[in-house]
């Protein structure tokens, strides 16, 4: 594993996660040691499994799901439909032999983007213990 390893992570984010008045700019961001790229979701229940995968195959080394409490969804039930879609990705990724720790989920309210960044750089150093997405080294 390279020491100039930095992971690659797609942030995946509720916009009822984030607290009222702050702002997280979409887009690519260096953190210390790692690339996130942030994206906002109208909810998470919108994740699908075929699409957390989809960004695993396009090089992403990690993805971080941030969804808004059980009971603070406005969908009801979508933050536990996208734990529910999140696990079975995680189970296919195992499957064929990478590891499922490259998908998380964090639920959370009134996060700030520093917040959020945080979460970013705690699944890069879990995928730094994985190394790099084999898939984006075929390419």
């Amino acid at each position: 594993m390279s020491e100039l390893f930095e992971p690659e992570i797609v942030a995946l984010y509720c916009g009822r996660s984030l607290a009222k008045g702050d702002y997280l700019p979409e887009g690519a961001r260096r953190g210390s040691g790692f690339k996130v790229r942030f994206v906002m979701i109208p909810c998470s229940s919108k994740i699908e499994t075929s699409y957390l995968i989809k960004l695993i195959e396009q090089g992403a080394d990690g993805v971080a799901v941030v969804a808004c409490p059980t009971k603070q969804c406005q969908f009801l039930v979508g933050s536990a439909r996208a734990e529910h879609r999140i696990k079975h990705a995680q189970d296919l990724l195992e499957e064929v032999g990478m590891s499922a720790d490259r998908l998380g989920m964090v639920r959370g309210h009134d996060l700030t983007s520093d917040q959020i960044m945080t979460i970013a750089e705690e699944r890069a150093n879990a995928i730094r213990q994985l190394g790099e997405n084999q898939m984006k080294i075929i390419d």
